[in-house]
Protein backbone atom coordinates (compact mmCIF):
# COMPACT_ATOMS: atom_id res chain seq x y z
CA UNK A 1 0.00 0.00 0.00
CA UNK A 2 0.89 3.78 -0.92
CA UNK A 3 0.70 5.75 1.99
CA UNK A 4 0.69 9.85 2.10
CA UNK A 5 -0.22 11.80 4.71
CA UNK A 6 -1.84 15.12 4.28
CA UNK A 7 -0.67 18.54 5.95
CA UNK A 8 -3.13 20.89 5.45
CA UNK A 9 -6.71 20.61 4.42
CA UNK A 10 -9.92 23.15 3.47
CA UNK A 11 -11.97 23.12 5.94
CA UNK A 12 -14.92 23.64 4.56
CA UNK A 13 -14.27 19.55 2.62
CA UNK A 14 -13.44 18.32 6.05
CA UNK A 15 -17.05 19.66 7.39
CA UNK A 16 -18.10 17.99 4.00
CA UNK A 17 -16.41 14.60 5.26
CA UNK A 18 -17.36 14.60 8.47
CA UNK A 19 -21.22 14.98 7.79
CA UNK A 20 -20.78 11.87 5.42
CA UNK A 21 -22.05 14.59 2.86
CA UNK A 22 -18.65 13.49 0.94
CA UNK A 23 -18.49 9.30 0.77
CA UNK A 24 -17.09 8.59 -2.36
CA UNK A 25 -15.65 10.44 -5.45
CA UNK A 26 -14.38 9.69 -9.07
CA UNK A 27 -11.16 11.24 -10.85
CA UNK A 28 -11.92 13.95 -13.14
CA UNK A 29 -8.82 15.06 -14.25
CA UNK A 30 -4.89 14.19 -13.13
CA UNK A 31 -2.38 16.36 -13.49
CA UNK A 32 1.31 16.35 -12.46
CA UNK A 33 0.77 18.21 -9.27
CA UNK A 34 -2.80 17.81 -8.94
CA UNK A 35 -5.51 15.82 -8.92
CA UNK A 36 -9.50 16.61 -9.01
CA UNK A 37 -12.01 14.29 -8.01
CA UNK A 38 -15.46 15.38 -8.42
CA UNK A 39 -17.46 14.05 -5.04
CA UNK A 40 -21.50 14.71 -4.08
CA UNK A 41 -21.57 17.09 -6.62
CA UNK A 42 -18.23 19.03 -5.25
CA UNK A 43 -14.96 19.57 -7.09
CA UNK A 44 -11.87 18.05 -4.93
CA UNK A 45 -8.48 18.96 -5.69
CA UNK A 46 -5.72 17.04 -4.55
CA UNK A 47 -2.53 19.28 -4.61
CA UNK A 48 1.57 18.56 -4.34
CA UNK A 49 3.28 20.54 -1.73
CA UNK A 50 4.43 22.99 -4.47
CA UNK A 51 1.26 24.32 -4.71
CA UNK A 52 -0.66 26.82 -2.54
CA UNK A 53 -3.93 26.16 -0.90
CA UNK A 54 -6.95 26.66 -2.85
CA UNK A 55 -10.77 26.14 -1.23
CA UNK A 56 -11.81 22.53 -1.50
CA UNK A 57 -8.32 20.97 -1.58
CA UNK A 58 -6.22 18.59 0.43
CA UNK A 59 -2.25 19.77 0.13
CA UNK A 60 -0.13 16.58 0.18
CA UNK A 61 2.73 16.51 2.60
CA UNK A 62 5.98 14.65 0.53
CA UNK A 63 9.51 15.29 1.06
CA UNK A 64 9.78 13.95 -1.99
CA UNK A 65 8.66 15.25 -5.60
CA UNK A 66 5.39 13.91 -5.67
CA UNK A 67 4.08 13.00 -9.28
CA UNK A 68 -0.12 12.12 -9.40
CA UNK A 69 0.33 10.45 -13.12
CA UNK A 70 3.23 8.91 -11.48
CA UNK A 71 0.94 7.05 -9.24
CA UNK A 72 -0.77 5.70 -11.79
CA UNK A 73 -4.21 7.80 -10.80
CA UNK A 74 -6.02 7.80 -13.74
CA UNK A 75 -9.23 9.61 -14.80
CA UNK A 76 -12.74 7.56 -13.53
CA UNK A 77 -10.89 5.96 -10.56
CA UNK A 78 -12.82 6.19 -7.09
CA UNK A 79 -11.69 7.10 -4.33
CA UNK A 80 -13.41 6.49 -0.54
CA UNK A 81 -13.43 9.47 2.10
CA UNK A 82 -13.62 9.20 5.42
CA UNK A 83 -12.23 11.68 8.16
CA UNK A 84 -9.66 9.47 8.66
CA UNK A 85 -8.10 9.43 5.46
CA UNK A 86 -8.96 9.25 1.71
CA UNK A 87 -8.56 5.37 -0.06
CA UNK A 88 -7.98 4.27 -3.74
CA UNK A 89 -8.84 0.53 -3.73
CA UNK A 90 -7.80 0.03 -7.13
CA UNK A 91 -4.44 1.74 -6.44
CA UNK A 92 -4.32 0.38 -3.07
CA UNK A 93 -3.45 3.93 -2.05
CA UNK A 94 -4.46 6.36 1.11
CA UNK A 95 -4.01 9.54 1.58
CA UNK A 96 -3.97 9.96 5.66
CA UNK A 97 -6.65 13.27 7.08
CA UNK A 98 -5.75 12.50 10.79
CA UNK A 99 -2.89 15.41 11.45
CA UNK A 100 -3.86 17.24 8.30
CA UNK A 101 -4.39 20.95 9.72
CA UNK A 102 -7.66 22.81 8.67
CA UNK A 103 -7.13 25.94 6.20
CA UNK A 104 -9.92 28.68 5.73
CA UNK A 105 -11.07 29.59 2.34
CA UNK A 106 -12.53 32.67 3.28
CA UNK A 107 -11.55 36.23 3.01
CA UNK A 108 -9.08 37.82 5.02
CA UNK A 109 -10.55 41.05 6.32
CA UNK A 110 -8.83 42.97 9.25
CA UNK A 111 -8.36 46.28 9.86
CA UNK A 112 -6.52 48.62 7.75
CA UNK A 113 -4.20 51.06 8.12
CA UNK A 114 -2.94 51.92 4.85
CA UNK A 115 -4.59 55.48 3.10
CA UNK A 116 -6.07 55.93 -0.28
CA UNK A 117 -2.77 57.41 -0.97
CA UNK A 118 -0.74 54.21 0.02
CA UNK A 119 -3.02 52.10 -1.73
CA UNK A 120 -2.62 53.71 -4.70
CA UNK A 121 0.83 53.17 -4.53
CA UNK A 122 0.84 49.81 -4.00
CA UNK A 123 -1.57 49.69 -7.06
CA UNK A 124 1.34 50.94 -8.63
CA UNK A 125 3.96 48.78 -8.17
CA UNK A 126 1.31 45.93 -8.71
CA UNK A 127 0.80 47.33 -12.40
CA UNK A 128 4.62 47.64 -13.06
CA UNK A 129 5.53 43.82 -12.01
CA UNK A 130 2.67 42.68 -14.08
CA UNK A 131 3.76 44.89 -17.02
CA UNK A 132 7.66 42.86 -15.96
CA UNK A 133 6.47 39.49 -15.42
CA UNK A 134 3.16 39.18 -16.38
CA UNK A 135 2.20 36.69 -19.03
CA UNK A 136 0.05 39.11 -20.72
CA UNK A 137 -0.90 37.45 -23.97
CA UNK A 138 -4.13 36.39 -22.32
CA UNK A 139 -6.77 38.89 -21.42
CA UNK A 140 -4.43 41.80 -21.33
CA UNK A 141 -4.84 43.41 -24.79
CA UNK A 142 -8.32 43.73 -23.56
CA UNK A 143 -7.83 45.06 -20.72
CA UNK A 144 -5.29 47.89 -22.60
CA UNK A 145 -8.70 48.47 -24.85
CA UNK A 146 -10.49 49.78 -21.80
CA UNK A 147 -9.17 52.95 -21.89
CA UNK A 148 -10.71 54.07 -24.90
CA UNK A 149 -13.78 53.50 -23.27
CA UNK A 150 -13.03 54.78 -19.27
CA UNK A 151 -10.11 56.87 -19.55
CA UNK A 152 -10.68 57.84 -16.03
CA UNK A 153 -9.54 54.50 -14.91
CA UNK A 154 -6.06 55.76 -15.97
CA UNK A 155 -5.18 51.90 -16.80
CA UNK A 156 -1.72 51.57 -17.17
CA UNK A 157 -0.46 50.72 -21.04
CA UNK A 158 0.70 46.74 -20.59
CA UNK A 159 3.54 46.28 -23.50
CA UNK A 160 1.89 43.45 -25.40
CA UNK A 161 4.50 41.27 -27.42
CA UNK A 162 2.06 38.65 -28.34
CA UNK A 163 -1.69 39.12 -29.34
CA UNK A 164 -4.00 35.60 -29.46
CA UNK A 165 -6.12 37.21 -32.28
CA UNK A 166 -9.02 34.98 -31.04
CA UNK A 167 -9.90 37.29 -28.32
CA UNK A 168 -10.82 40.02 -30.85
CA UNK A 169 -14.11 37.48 -31.03
CA UNK A 170 -15.45 38.70 -27.70
CA UNK A 171 -13.92 42.48 -27.78
CA UNK A 172 -17.30 44.02 -27.85
CA UNK A 173 -18.56 41.81 -25.00
CA UNK A 174 -15.88 42.58 -23.24
CA UNK A 175 -16.44 46.40 -23.61
CA UNK A 176 -20.03 46.15 -22.65
CA UNK A 177 -18.94 44.43 -19.43
CA UNK A 178 -16.73 47.09 -18.29
CA UNK A 179 -19.29 49.83 -19.51
CA UNK A 180 -22.12 48.06 -17.42
CA UNK A 181 -19.69 48.11 -14.57
CA UNK A 182 -19.41 51.81 -14.75
CA UNK A 183 -22.80 51.86 -14.35
CA UNK A 184 -23.81 49.27 -12.25
CA UNK A 185 -26.52 48.01 -14.75
CA UNK A 186 -26.98 44.56 -13.13
CA UNK A 187 -29.57 42.86 -15.99
CA UNK A 188 -26.66 43.88 -18.62
CA UNK A 189 -24.06 42.36 -16.48
CA UNK A 190 -25.84 39.16 -16.15
CA UNK A 191 -26.36 39.25 -19.64
CA UNK A 192 -23.16 40.01 -20.59
CA UNK A 193 -21.35 37.11 -18.22
CA UNK A 194 -23.21 34.85 -19.70
CA UNK A 195 -22.21 35.42 -22.92
CA UNK A 196 -18.52 35.33 -22.15
CA UNK A 197 -17.60 33.30 -19.47
CA UNK A 198 -15.94 29.94 -20.93
CA UNK A 199 -14.20 31.99 -23.52
CA UNK A 200 -10.56 30.86 -23.24
CA UNK A 201 -8.53 27.88 -23.46
CA UNK A 202 -7.63 25.75 -20.29
CA UNK A 203 -9.15 24.49 -16.77
CA UNK A 204 -9.74 27.94 -16.05
CA UNK A 205 -10.58 30.05 -19.68
CA UNK A 206 -9.20 33.53 -19.27
CA UNK A 207 -12.31 35.66 -19.20
CA UNK A 208 -13.16 32.96 -16.00
CA UNK A 209 -9.98 34.04 -14.33
CA UNK A 210 -10.50 37.83 -15.15
CA UNK A 211 -13.96 37.99 -13.80
CA UNK A 212 -12.78 35.48 -10.28
CA UNK A 213 -9.86 38.36 -9.40
CA UNK A 214 -12.48 41.05 -10.19
CA UNK A 215 -15.08 39.75 -7.77
CA UNK A 216 -12.13 38.62 -4.97
CA UNK A 217 -11.24 42.40 -5.41
CA UNK A 218 -14.81 44.26 -5.33
CA UNK A 219 -15.38 41.97 -1.79
CA UNK A 220 -11.92 43.02 -0.58
CA UNK A 221 -12.47 46.72 -1.12
CA UNK A 222 -16.02 46.60 -0.21
CA UNK A 223 -14.36 46.07 3.29
CA UNK A 224 -11.98 48.30 3.02
CA UNK A 225 -13.78 51.49 1.58
CA UNK A 226 -17.17 50.26 4.15
CA UNK A 227 -19.57 49.63 1.22
CA UNK A 228 -22.51 46.88 2.19
CA UNK A 229 -20.69 43.27 1.72
CA UNK A 230 -24.00 41.74 1.42
CA UNK A 231 -24.92 43.94 -1.80
CA UNK A 232 -21.25 43.04 -3.35
CA UNK A 233 -22.43 39.25 -2.67
CA UNK A 234 -25.64 39.16 -4.63
CA UNK A 235 -23.46 41.61 -7.36
CA UNK A 236 -21.04 39.08 -8.11
CA UNK A 237 -23.42 36.20 -7.91
CA UNK A 238 -25.73 37.87 -10.53
CA UNK A 239 -22.50 38.21 -12.32
CA UNK A 240 -21.90 35.47 -12.93
CA UNK A 241 -25.53 33.61 -13.03
CA UNK A 242 -26.23 33.12 -16.80
CA UNK A 243 -22.92 31.82 -17.27
CA UNK A 244 -21.76 29.09 -14.82
CA UNK A 245 -22.97 26.46 -16.65
CA UNK A 246 -21.12 27.33 -19.53
CA UNK A 247 -17.61 26.76 -18.78
CA UNK A 248 -15.41 23.79 -17.73
CA UNK A 249 -16.31 22.35 -14.38
CA UNK A 250 -13.01 23.53 -12.59
CA UNK A 251 -13.68 27.06 -13.57
CA UNK A 252 -17.38 26.75 -12.57
CA UNK A 253 -16.54 25.98 -8.99
CA UNK A 254 -13.82 28.76 -8.94
CA UNK A 255 -15.85 31.30 -10.14
CA UNK A 256 -18.50 30.51 -7.63
CA UNK A 257 -15.90 29.76 -4.73
CA UNK A 258 -14.28 33.81 -5.83
CA UNK A 259 -18.35 35.37 -5.54
CA UNK A 260 -18.53 34.75 -2.03
CA UNK A 261 -14.59 35.65 -1.20
CA UNK A 262 -13.38 32.22 -1.15
CA UNK A 263 -9.71 31.96 -2.81
CA UNK A 264 -6.52 30.36 -3.37
CA UNK A 265 -3.72 31.56 -1.49
CA UNK A 266 -1.93 33.20 -3.87
CA UNK A 267 -4.54 35.51 -5.12
CA UNK A 268 -5.04 35.73 -1.08
CA UNK A 269 -1.68 36.83 -0.28
CA UNK A 270 -1.55 39.72 -3.78
CA UNK A 271 -4.99 40.98 -1.89
CA UNK A 272 -3.49 41.30 1.50
CA UNK A 273 -0.03 43.14 -0.09
CA UNK A 274 -1.78 45.54 -1.46
CA UNK A 275 -4.24 46.50 1.49
CA UNK A 276 -2.14 46.21 4.52
CA UNK A 277 1.37 46.24 3.86
CA UNK A 278 4.16 49.23 2.63
CA UNK A 279 5.97 46.64 1.08
CA UNK A 280 7.26 46.70 -1.96
CA UNK A 281 9.13 43.52 -2.00
CA UNK A 282 5.98 41.52 -0.61
CA UNK A 283 3.42 42.72 -3.67
CA UNK A 284 6.24 41.62 -5.93
CA UNK A 285 6.79 38.10 -4.15
CA UNK A 286 2.93 37.99 -4.29
CA UNK A 287 2.93 38.93 -8.40
CA UNK A 288 5.18 36.11 -9.03
CA UNK A 289 3.22 33.99 -7.11
CA UNK A 290 0.69 34.67 -8.66
CA UNK A 291 1.68 34.37 -12.38
CA UNK A 292 3.22 31.13 -11.69
CA UNK A 293 -0.26 29.14 -11.78
CA UNK A 294 -1.07 28.13 -15.15
CA UNK A 295 -0.21 29.22 -19.07
CA UNK A 296 -1.70 32.90 -17.91
CA UNK A 297 -4.15 31.83 -15.82
CA UNK A 298 -2.86 33.59 -12.62
CA UNK A 299 -2.36 36.40 -14.35
CA UNK A 300 -5.26 37.15 -16.07
CA UNK A 301 -7.00 36.82 -12.11
CA UNK A 302 -4.31 39.14 -11.26
CA UNK A 303 -5.45 41.10 -14.37
CA UNK A 304 -8.99 41.13 -12.91
CA UNK A 305 -7.93 41.86 -9.47
CA UNK A 306 -6.16 45.15 -10.98
CA UNK A 307 -9.09 46.70 -13.00
CA UNK A 308 -11.47 46.35 -9.81
CA UNK A 309 -8.81 48.11 -7.96
CA UNK A 310 -9.10 50.88 -10.27
CA UNK A 311 -12.72 51.03 -10.23
CA UNK A 312 -13.11 50.91 -6.73
CA UNK A 313 -10.67 53.29 -6.23
CA UNK A 314 -11.75 56.21 -8.42
CA UNK A 315 -14.30 58.34 -6.75
CA UNK A 316 -16.67 58.85 -9.89
CA UNK A 317 -16.42 55.32 -10.42
CA UNK A 318 -16.82 54.30 -6.84
CA UNK A 319 -20.02 56.14 -6.14
CA UNK A 320 -21.73 53.70 -8.33
CA UNK A 321 -21.21 51.10 -5.58
CA UNK A 322 -22.15 53.40 -2.09
CA UNK A 323 -25.12 52.16 0.01
CA UNK A 324 -26.99 54.08 -1.04
CA UNK A 325 -27.26 53.63 -4.58
CA UNK A 326 -26.71 49.95 -4.37
CA UNK A 327 -29.94 49.70 -2.24
CA UNK A 328 -31.91 51.03 -5.31
CA UNK A 329 -30.26 48.95 -7.51
CA UNK A 330 -31.49 45.78 -5.05
CA UNK A 331 -34.90 46.49 -5.19
CA UNK A 332 -34.88 47.46 -9.19
CA UNK A 333 -33.13 44.12 -9.77
CA UNK A 334 -32.26 42.08 -7.16
CA UNK A 335 -35.37 41.55 -5.31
Amino acid sequence: MVILKASFICENLLKAIAAEEIVEGRVHSVFKNACNIEASGKFITLLSNKKNMAPMSILIDSSRKLDFKKLNITQNLYFNFNVNGIYCSERNLFIRLDEAQKWSPRVSIRSSNITEKELANNIKIMEIGLNTHGKLYGIGPLVNMINDELPNLKLFSFKIHSIDESFNFIKSRFLRLIRALEILDIDEIAQIGGSIIGFGSGLTPAVDDFISGLMICFIYLGYYYKLDISLIYKFNSKMISEGINKTTKVSSEMLKHSSIGETNEAVRELMESILYYHDEEKINKAILNIISYGETSGTDTALGIYVGCKFLTTIKYRRVYENEVLCRYQEKHIL
